[in-house]
């Protein structure tokens, strides 16, 4: 850990001397072919433990790598998750048993086609929900139709490349990145974008309903807190952020439903919500303590047309260390609210501070029309240095 402080140390001299310049790009849209994320489709009609057999088998390589190296670090780095490595064999297993169908078995299916035993499994879908930070933003155009985009951020001290400047877990997620096309009856019931193998949901949509992302709370006790709860029987009565989302996705049929939802159902772990929805004025940032809303913060609010939130509570001044509320604000006001688009959003997500070295993928959101559109994002220090997060 004194690594990681002296590396913090140096960070916040270097970004208060302004090395780290703030960025509002106008020529990152279109992104290359190359950069589009591959689409696949779990068949919610399939036994559960078959439904994500054929993408497990595809990335099966990929998951086996990601857990491994999970395992290999956390226990050197995280004294808070160590007891996550040292229940893998014990308690992990018996906890797919525990969980709210469908989970338990499509962990086991996923099991089943990797060959990684279940315990590494269900930690690689528990894992998220305590280490992920991220930018979502939310904004309306002059005629009222309102684009949902984010920045996907995660590694954040899981283990700095020195010799390539990055964070390894970082890259060893690109490879593991798909949108998933969920389906029942042959129709597309929810897209999302996440990783091959992970069940809850980070980012999705419902096409015409909604649109969804979820960004870590920091600042209160962990989701470490929760997983102990769940795991040791102390409080089952609660949703995994993640597959609350999931739920929200499957089950909720109009925005305000969602909204409704996720403001009030009980979870293991702080966390902010941001929806969108098909009808001018539909978007919202909802604070989540872990029995309860803290916060609803509507489009519109501070006469605003847009939402911006990344790990911090939107009303409070984000810490200097890590400010990417500012410069995102920055760079909408200057483009506009004539210039609420895929191209004027992505240009923004491909801006820094807002692109970093934890960024992994961009998603934007069309709740209106149903688009969803995903990007494997990188950092790279050739034209200017890239804040580490």
């Amino acid at each position: 850990m004194a690594i990681l402080r002296i590396f913090l140390f140096l960070f916040v001299i270097i970004s208060s001397q302004g090395i780290f310049g703030e960025q509002c790009l106008n020529d990152q849209w279109p992104p290359k072919a190359d950069r589009v994320v591959p689409t696949h489709v779990v068949n919610l009609d399939l036994p559960a433990t078959e439904r994500w057999k054929e993408i497990s088998t595809i990335y099966k390589s990929e998951i086996i790598d990601l857990v491994d190296y999970i395992k290999k670090f956390v226990v050197e780095i995280s004294p808070e998750l160590q007891f996550l490595i040292s229940l893998v064999d014990t308690k992990l297993p018996a906890m797919a048993d525990t969980l709210p169908a469908p989970y338990g078995d499509e962990m086991k299916g996923i099991s089943q086609a990797t060959g990684v035993p279940l315990g590494e499994i269900v930690l690689y879908n528990i894992f998220y929900e305590i280490f992920t930070m991220c930018t979502s933003i939310v904004a309306q155009d002059k005629n009222g139709n309102v684009i949902h985009g984010r920045n996907l951020d995660f590694g954040l001290f899981l283990g700095w490349d020195m010799l390539n400047n990055t964070w390894t877990l970082s890259e060893k997620l690109r490879p593991l990145i798909t949108q998933v096309n969920f389906t029942q009856n042959g129709q597309v019931i929810f897209k999302t974008t996440s990783f091959a193998g992970y069940i809850g949901v980070i980012t999705g949509m419902r096409p015409g309903v909604f649109s969804i992302s979820m960004n870590e709370r920091y600042g209160l006790k962990g989701g470490y807190i929760g997983l102990i709860e769940w795991i040791f029987n102390i409080n089952r009565k609660q949703s995994f952020v993640t597959f609350a989302m999931r739920d929200m996705l499957t089950t909720s049929e109009t925005y305000d439903q969602a909204v409704k939802y996720l403001a009030e159902v009980k979870l293991t772990a702080p966390c902010y919500y941001i929806l969108a929805g098909p009808k001018p004025g539909d978007g919202v940032i909802v604070t989540r303590s872990r029995n309860g809303s803290d916060d609803i913060k509507p489009l519109g609010k501070d006469n605003l047309w847009f939402l911006v939130e990344t790990n911090y509570d939107n009303w409070k001044k984000p810490p200097f260390y890590d400010d990417r509320v500012t410069p995102c604000i920055k760079c909408m006001k200057t483009k506009g609210q004539n210039q609420v688009t895929f191209e004027s959003l992505f240009n923004v997500f491909s801006s820094r501070p807002m692109l970093n070295k934890l960024t992994v993928y961009t998603a934007l959101m069309e709740p209106a029309t149903g688009r969803l559109e995903s990007y494997w994002q990188y950092c790279r220090d050739e034209d200017a240095p890239c804040v580490p997060w």
